[in-house]
């Protein structure tokens, strides 16, 4: 099993509920409203006056054969929107309960 952590700029969120839905995964968490910085480019999104837009984040547990397809699909989101800010983040689940 893995976790797939993916942070994303809310304006692409139907992109990304579609990626999930092609995917085959249904379950998962969502935060919609998160704060945050990239490291190297882009603009914060902060929700704030200066900085207003805002992420969203995606977490779900899944099998290793999904995980694949689903970091292929948030490559192709990246490629159409990557201004506009997506990572996804992979570690492996040792127990689950």
């Amino acid at each position: 099993m893995k976790a797939v952590f993916i942070i994303f700029n809310q304006a692409i969120t139907n992109k990304v509920e579609k990626a999930l839905e092609l995917a085959q995964i249904k379950g998962f968490s969502k935060w919609n409203e998160m704060v945050g910085a990239g490291s190297n480019e882009g603009e914060p999104h902060l929700g704030t006056h200066v900085w207003p837009s805002l992420n969203s984040g995606i977490f779900t547990v899944l099998e290793d054969e999904k995980v694949k397809t689903l970091l292929n699909l948030i490559e192709q989101i990246n490629n159409i929107a990557e201004a506009q800010g997506i990572h996804a983040f992979v570690w492996n689940i040792e127990t689950m309960v």
